[in-house]
């Protein structure tokens, strides 16, 4: 009789110390998830906090690739930005890379470097005629990235993408920078229009002017 009332006594019980020990196990799985959450949120900002020149590109979807499989438009304009990725290519004024002179329309400023003709765009490198186009320009070598300034346009490269940041809108390019000997080369179409200007290639003179956008 006595074990009768005490099984009777535990069975009624018995939820409450159930759901009492639920709750416990709730809630120690609770508090490790939050350590583990609060964990990765500071490990992932340690790893944002890593010594780096700039920082500008830490973005969820950085360096991404814009799609170039399928060619659109009828641009076949080598020395024009049209702000897209699908563009058939035309043919270049030269078939492999050429020591020129590049020069100011109207101004004796000049400057002498090498043209690189690549996936159907010429390749120039974006400090050099940059400065020479009278912009600010600072390089982030560790990060190969080249940031220009220039009255209120901004221009922000990263060798290996075919993404420029446009006064912080990200923008497609027509091909992929890449660095070379300390520079990162860019299409002369994206950094001449984005500053405002238009590349002529003048065979006589082996060389390219740059004219102002009209």
């Amino acid at each position: 009789m006595r074990i009768i009332k005490i099984l009777l006594i535990i069975s009624l019980i018995w939820p409450f110390v159930d759901a009492n020990i639920a709750n416990a196990d709730d809630e120690e799985d609770y508090k490790k998830y939050e350590g583990d959450v609060h964990k990765k949120h500071n490990d992932d900002y340690d790893d944002d906090e890593e010594d780096d020149d700039y920082d500008y590109y830490k973005e969820e979807d950085e360096y991404e690739y814009y799609d170039q499989r399928y060619p659109e438009t009828n641009s076949n304009k080598w020395n024009i930005w049209t702000r897209s990725t699908y563009v058939n290519k035309g043919e270049l004024p030269l078939k492999e890379a050429k020591e020129i002179q590049l020069k100011l329309e109207n101004n004796n400023n000049t400057v002498s470097l090498y043209l690189i003709p690549l996936d159907g765009e010429i390749y120039v490198p974006g400090k050099i005629v940059a400065e020479l186009l009278g912009a600010k320009v600072v390089n982030y070598d560790n990060s190969k990235i080249l940031e220009i300034n220039k009255a209120s346009t901004e221009l922000i490269f990263r060798a290996g993408t075919n993404v420029v940041y446009y006064n912080e809108i990200k923008t497609p390019i027509p091909a992929v920078t890449f660095y070379l000997n300390d520079n990162i080369y860019v299409p002369i179409s994206v950094i001449s229009n984005g500053l405002g200007y238009v590349a002529e290639w003048q065979e006589m003179n082996n060389a390219v002017v740059l004219k102002l956008l009209k």
